[in-house]
């Protein structure tokens, strides 16, 4: 399978924590605001794949509710679960497309030598993507940087894609060893889904772009610029 497949696949299942996040908010906003449950949303996010404005807008909430979400934590255990999840999807699609790229530049070489190789690498953070992608690949993982969405009063702020991936690197490291994000706030399905959302933007035009490179010897735009920035930093790639 490749990388980019299995990336599909693993998203498939964070939209379904998504979905359900998106229906539990739903109801607890509903709670909240002494309301009925929107059915008509309800409908829309189980039979139309669609999401609810609460993952995309801080004009879906009041700010006293914002306030009372930070407060009480009502989304914070599913949203870290998101960003759990979206990690684990891009991990496995930077190991996977690291393989991908590293048996095609070497595939006039020896195929037991070519894995017997690639089982050297351990990926245990990003700089060890970093190094790997930059000396085996030519690819300075820092320097694709790719344009992000985000709302006001969203936690999702970074100032480039590199602090992006950093960013959900470091949230889920807490979750997982801490049992709990300590720097990255998540109180709305906002911090949730623009990671999330910057995740699969960030792979789809990263596969497109290398593959173009990789594979056929040609520079795209975004492959330019990363090769200027990195140049600029006084990276030779």
């Amino acid at each position: 399978m490749k990388a980019i497949e299995k990336f599909h696949e693993l998203e498939q299942g964070v939209l379904g924590i998504v979905k359900a996040a998106d229906i539990y908010a739903v109801h607890t906003m509903a709670n909240i605001r002494n309301e009925a449950p929107n059915m008509d949303v309800i409908t829309s996010i189980l039979l139309d794949n669609k999401i609810s404005g609460l993952n995309l807008s801080n004009l879906s909430y009041k700010k006293v509710e914002i306030e009372l979400l930070g407060a009480e934590g009502n989304f914070t255990a599913i949203g870290q679960q998101i960003i759990v999840a979206a990690h684990t999807a891009l991990e496995s699609y930077l190991i996977l497309k690291f393989r991908e790229y590293y048996r095609f530049l070497c595939s006039d070489l020896d195929e037991k030598l070519v894995e017997a190789t690639l089982k050297l690498f351990n990926f245990r953070c990003l700089d060890d993507f970093k190094e790997a992608y930059k000396k085996f690949l030519g690819i300075h993982l820092p320097s694709f940087d790719v344009r992000y969405y985000s709302s006001d009063d969203c936690s999702f702020q970074p100032s480039d894609s590199w602090q992006a991936l950093n960013l959900i690197y470091e949230a889920r490291n807490n979750i997982v060893h801490k049992g709990k994000s300590i720097g990255y706030q998540v109180s709305t399905l906002m911090d949730s889904w623009y990671p999330f959302e910057f995740v699969r933007t960030w792979v789809s035009l990263f596969d497109v772009n290398f593959d173009f490179y990789i594979f056929q010897k040609k520079e795209t735009s975004l492959y330019r610029e990363h090769k200027d920035r990195a140049n600029s930093a006084g990276v030779l790639i």
